[in-house]
């Protein structure tokens, strides 16, 4: 089974996609809705080529849809890097585009520390 691994960015969008969800729909709902993610990236992490290569721009990258938000991802040879989870309806693009050197070197540290870290 492949393993999906989380940057420290992808973290913190959990925490506060969670934080969100508790204040504006309580926990039942957000339960469910952070198990839905997890589930899709445990998806995602098996199929890694079910995502989207957005590979014209300066950080190329995949992104597939998890409930109402996206994984930004890199495949590797164990699974996936979920770099960051954003909102669709978030400029998805700009937003990469301006963490790009920060995602690129958390990528690069779980990939030296051998992913092993998996969730």
């Amino acid at each position: 089974m492949a393993k999906f691994f989380l940057t420290r960015r992808a973290n913190i969008d959990l925490l506060n996609i969670e934080d969100y969800s508790l204040r504006k729909w309580g926990e039942y709902q957000t339960d469910t809705y952070m198990n839905d993610l997890f589930h899709t990236f445990n998806k995602i992490a098996n199929k890694p080529e079910i995502g989207r290569l957005r590979y014209d721009r300066s950080f190329p990258f995949y992104m597939a849809p998890t409930k109402q938000h996206f994984a930004i991802y890199q495949p590797n040879k164990e699974g996936i890097i979920i770099a960051t989870v954003l909102h669709g309806r978030r400029n998805i693009e700009t937003i990469v585009r301006n963490m790009a050197v920060t995602l690129a070197a958390e990528i690069r540290d779980i990939e030296a520390k051998n992913l092993n870290h998996p969730f």
